[in-house]
């Protein structure tokens, strides 16, 4: 002989489940809403650059010196790791530039996909720097005002020379790094990128 209250508890558990699916959401929306900050953490290690900026690659190295038309033959169709040196690259400077060439080291295959640049207030003087003298895989271009005030508008100060700025293949300045960052974190964003990318 079957026991009638089973089926009966089965029907209440089967409604108790229900109702918790339908309320669930609703609990951890208010939730989320109550606590933002839980939701608001991006993925990448890099901050984003909203709204989204782009920089005409011509634009960017436009400095009148000599190189100017091989730099941009090496930047067009490429991911730029972007520096800015206002001064005489002090020692962040420096630090940055080893970074990210140890960084570009280590996307292997993709490096090719990716290009250092330096801009510099003076190019004659940067290139009297040991450490960039030395990097034969980064290019250098002088800065011009135009460009200063439009990373300034994009990262919401002063790009100061330990600031790396990722720009993708279409001159579309992506993600910023401040001074001291860590260099394994900004290669996995751009793995991530890379390998998300149909472009460059």
């Amino acid at each position: 002989m079957t026991n009638p209250e089973k089926p009966r508890l089965h029907s209440r558990a089967m409604i108790v489940f229900i109702a918790l699916i339908s309320v669930v959401p609703f609990v951890l929306a208010w939730y989320y809403a109550q606590h933002p900050e839980l939701i608001d953490k991006t993925s990448n290690y890099g901050t984003l650059i909203l709204p989204s900026r782009q920089i005409d690659h011509a634009q960017l190295v436009a400095d009148g010196v000599t190189s100017t038309g091989k730099v941009l033959e090496q930047i067009k169709g490429r991911w730029i790791l972007l520096q800015v040196s206002p001064g005489h690259c002090s020692t962040s400077c420096t630090e940055a530039l080893y970074k990210t060439h140890q960084g570009w080291l280590m996307l292997n295959k993709e490096m090719p996909r990716v290009q250092r640049l330096l801009l510099a207030s003076t190019v004659t003087q940067a290139r009297e720097v040991p450490e960039i003298a030395q990097d034969d895989a980064l290019l250098i271009a002088g800065l011009t005002p135009p460009v200063l005030q439009s990373l300034t508008s994009a990262i919401g100060k002063p790009p100061g020379e330990g600031v790396v700025i990722l720009l993708d293949p279409l001159g579309n300045l992506v993600l910023w790094y401040d001074t001291g960052f860590d260099p394994y974190k900004l290669v996995k964003d751009l793995k991530h990128l890379l390998k998300a990318s149909q472009i460059g």
